[in-house]
């Protein structure tokens, strides 16, 4: 009996059906206290984007180097500073910084228009 072909972005699509299944019950766990199911998750999420080579759910807030799912409040730390955002995890102490551009242009448009 033959296989069923499979083409590479339905392979794709149920990938990222599944990662954001993960991400979810990642963050449900987290918020429950279970950091250990949360973070074995996250991993099982990053496995499947690396291994289908599709990114990960713009939703979800990570920490690259132990997996945990990042919850502001309960796991990390948030910071507007320098016209960047501050993601501090409280679990390993890593910072994640990204520029917030998008605002600030909006800010500058909203003031020129004036």
């Amino acid at each position: 009996m033959s296989r069923k072909k499979v083409s590479n972005s339905q392979v794709r699509g149920i990938a990222r059906k599944r990662m954001e299944v993960l991400v979810r019950m990642s963050e449900r766990e987290a918020l429950a206290g279970n950091m250990d199911r949360a973070k074995r998750y996250m991993t099982l999420a990053r496995r499947i984007s690396i291994r289908n080579k599709t990114p990960m759910p713009d939703r979800a807030l990570y920490c690259r180097s132990c997996s945990v799912p990042l919850i502001p409040g309960l796991n990390c730390r948030v910071r507007l500073r320098d016209r960047r955002i501050s993601v501090h995890c409280l679990e390993c102490d890593t910072i994640k910084r990204r520029p917030y551009l998008r605002e600030i242009k909006e800010r500058r448009a909203c003031h020129r228009g004036q």
